[in-house]
């Protein structure tokens, strides 16, 4: 009889181990509930991006710093598509890393390709956990396109291959080595787009093979598939007093037949259009209204590299 006691008290503590576990990995998702957007598979997709009142229909710029005196071509093409240029489609997972994505991975690669002329290979592919790291210390919450992008200004970035990209964990810091190796990728500066003329402006500036950084507010109509059948982000009323994520994206394209920018995503290739969403340009020609319900976009930046 104490045998099978001890067996079944044995058992009992196995099963409050498992469950202990069980508890940690559902508490490590949990503790993060403002960097996830939730699919309606119930699959849990991490943002990251912290900016101020991304939710409250404003759209957020520096006025002192913004892009003038654009020149917009009268013949823009109906289409143009800048994914070519991309480095292979990457996957945040479980981190608030999509800012150090959207600019490090996606954005740097792109002008380091482009100036270059060279295909990828991990070589040349540079690294989020490079500029994620720096930031969060170790505490892998959500980042600003501002600090993100003040470290590749001063400090420049190093490649995937140069600087692993682990979503687990955030705490290794570069080598004096690694710091050295990222001061030929700096680039030189960035400014906001005003949020006039917006759409011809985005137009214009992927004519110049120039992505832009956005941050959106995500609702539950993020990445639907539209009559079109495309993964996309359609106009809808969006209430500004509801809680959600901030992401970063990168524009890199356009389509006057489907009436949006293409726009790389950093969950995976398996999400969306091959890791592509489509977001309508009503979402960008109304970004100064107050009085426009479908306000999801916060801010937009164009960098500049050497």
């Amino acid at each position: 009889m104490k045998k099978i006691l001890k067996l079944v008290l044995f058992c009992s503590f196995l099963f409050t181990l498992s469950c202990i576990d069980d508890y940690d990995d559902n508490l490590f998702v949990e503790e993060l509930p403002k960097n996830q957007f939730v699919a309606d598979d119930g699959t849990i997709y991490f943002t990251g991006l912290i900016d101020l009142g991304c939710n409250d229909g404003n759209y957020s710029v520096d006025n002192s710093n913004t892009v003038i005196d654009l020149d917009i071509p009268n013949n823009l093409p109906p289409s143009l598509d800048l994914s070519q240029f991309l480095p292979p489609i990457g996957n945040q997972g479980q981190q608030g890393s999509c800012t150090s994505w959207a600019t490090t991975y996606y954005l740097k690669s792109f002008q380091e390709r482009i100036e270059s002329g060279l295909e990828y290979n991990p070589n040349r592919i540079m690294s989020p956990s490079y500029t994620y790291n720096q930031i969060t210390q170790g505490i892998c919450g959500g980042t600003t396109f501002e600090s993100t992008l003040e470290i590749l200004q001063e400090k420049g970035a190093v490649t995937i291959d140069e600087f692993p990209y682990f979503d687990f964990t955030c705490s290794s810091q570069p080598t004096a080595l690694q710091n050295s190796l990222a001061e030929p990728n700096k680039i030189s500066g960035y400014k906001y787009l005003s949020g006039v003329n917006m759409v011809l402006e985005m137009k214009t500036l992927i004519h110049d093979q120039t992505p832009i950084l956005i941050s959106a507010f995500l609702t539950k109509n993020f990445g639907k598939i539209d009559s079109l059948g495309l993964t996309a982000y359609r106009e809808h009323a969006v209430d500004p007093t509801l809680k959600g994520g901030c992401h970063a994206m990168l524009v890199v394209g356009y389509s006057d037949v489907y009436n949006a920018f293409k726009v790389v995503n950093s969950w995976g290739e398996t999400w969306g259009d091959d890791g592509f969403v489509w977001i309508d340009y009503k979402a960008f020609d109304e970004v100064l209204n107050p009085n426009y319900s479908f306000k999801v976009i916060n801010k937009a930046i164009v960098v500049y590299d050497f």
